[in-house]
């Protein structure tokens, strides 16, 4: 794919092959190699071999795991979905080599246990779980892929780990910020967390 679109800068973002198309992040597009395994006992979602990033393979369902995450977002009122997008807006912009999927099943799961979303203090929550866990692997919740590693190596874990502090710290403020009624220093704080993508503040 590389020899076909030289100018395209084409990599691998594990499980997928990563084309960006134009300049416009729809315009991207995501390959993953998969092959059909079967249906689950239960539920009958269609299952998938995709790369485990170690060199193997790995059970996926789009399906099982999509319900899942479409259950827990209904169940909050639509607050969830977004919830996991400023987590992965987080590790777009500020360039985290963190596996998406995992991010998804890990936010969903916090989730899950919660009765309402606010949005600045669930996303410094989530930076707390994610930090006191040390982004330890995790269960799959529907029990198709079994342990979801955050990152396909050693180096990208490390890397991904220590941009978690800075992240809570930043988190952190812009919540303790908003509490003061101080809304220009959150906005200030939530534009460092967004690596000066977050909109901007106007009076």
């Amino acid at each position: 794919m590389a020899i076909r679109f030289p100018n395209t800068n084409v990599r691998v973002s594990c499980p997928a092959v990563v084309v960006p198309f134009g300049s416009d992040g729809r315009e991207k597009t995501e390959v993953t190699p998969t092959y059909y395994i079967g249906p689950t006992r239960r539920g009958n979602y269609r299952v998938y071999g995709i790369p485990n990033c170690s060199g193997g393979w790995m059970n996926s369902s789009p399906d099982a795991h999509n319900t899942y995450v479409r259950n827990i977002d209904q169940k909050l009122n639509g607050r969830a979905k977004p919830l996991i997008r400023f987590i992965k807006a987080w590790k777009y912009y500020q360039n985290v080599p963190i596996s998406s999927f995992y991010l998804e099943l890990r936010v969903a799961k916090y989730a899950e246990g919660r009765l309402n979303i606010i949005y600045d203090v669930d996303i410094m929550n989530v930076f707390s779980h994610l930090h006191q866990s040390s982004l330890a692997s995790m269960q799959d919740p529907m029990g198709i892929s079994g342990y979801i590693s955050p990152c396909s190596t050693s180096a990208k874990l490390i890397e991904a780990r220590s941009k978690l502090s800075p992240a809570l710290t930043r988190a952190q403020k812009a919540y303790r910020a908003r509490r003061s009624e101080n809304i220009k220093t959150a906005f200030y704080w939530w534009n460092m967390l967004y690596n000066g993508k977050f909109p901007s503040y106007y009076y």
